[in-house]
């Protein structure tokens, strides 16, 4: 077998091209998501300065927290003076639809112990959404797509801080709405089966609903549940349509 351990190295030189390309496109498709999260980000950066962090402290939880739902409850907390506990608690329930996507991703992609670590870190509804919509989930383009998010995010989280009491308060402007347009764009393409068109009707239902009595994220997790049961039930009714109608004892035929 001449040539073959030669081979090994242009082999995996090829694996490590073709996961940088991946990881490349993943970070520019989410390129879009940026109008509104440098903007939300800044918003951020403000409010955490009008609440008396410094601006290390403020990009410190950008780093570390790195969730705009989770930062703003935490700095609103932390301006009346909140229990620790509560805060951690709060941050915690607003990002729980994040253990879903955790779900998605690990059925989806086989993950080592600290690649599962290093996706959770940059995992976030923009980069799942878009990586998504491509097709099928691989490490190098979650990565790319949350890594893009990370640094737009901490990038607004800069020039809010930077700025502090100067700017007003950018979702005044309703540039926030960006996100979740840009999320509609994402999602149409993929409603084309009739089980596609339940699950988002009854996720986008059960969420509006949920987000009247919880925490955005507990009613975007309790959608997300509501959305699996009934593509769940969609595609199984739609493999086995005669599945309510079967006589003889139950038995298939």
């Amino acid at each position: 077998m001449r040539g073959v351990p030669g081979r090994l190295p242009v082999l995996e030189e090829t694996r490590r091209s073709a996961a940088f390309a991946l990881f490349v496109r993943a970070a520019l498709d989410l390129l879009p998501l940026w109008a509104g999260a440098i903007p939300s980000g800044m918003a951020y950066g403000v409010a955490a300065r009008t609440a008396g962090l410094g601006p290390w402290e403020t990009q410190l939880m950008s780093v570390v927290v790195f969730s705009a739902p989770g930062q703003v409850a935490a700095v609103s907390l932390l301006a009346m003076a909140a229990p620790v506990g509560l805060l951690v608690a709060t941050v915690m329930a607003v990002n729980a639809q994040l253990l879903l996507l955790g779900v998605a991703v690990a059925r989806q992609v086989a993950l080592s112990r600290a690649q599962s670590l290093v996706a959770a870190w940059f995992l976030t509804d923009g980069a799942y959404g878009v990586v998504a919509a491509r097709g099928q989930l691989s490490l190098p383009a979650l990565l790319g797509a949350g890594v893009s998010m990370f640094v737009a995010w901490n990038l607004g989280t800069a020039i809010g801080a930077a700025l502090g009491g100067v700017v007003a308060d950018p979702r005044r402007l309703g540039i926030d709405l960006i996100v979740p347009l840009t999320f509609l764009a994402v999602l149409v393409p993929l409603v084309r089966t009739r089980a596609a068109v339940i699950v988002a009707l009854v996720s986008g239902v059960v969420a509006l609903l949920l987000a009247r009595v919880l925490p955005v994220g507990l009613a975007v997790l309790g959608a997300g549940l509501a959305g699996s049961a009934s593509g769940a039930w969609s595609v199984r009714s739609e493999e086995d349509p005669g599945a309510a109608g079967r006589g003889h004892g139950g038995i298939r035929r």
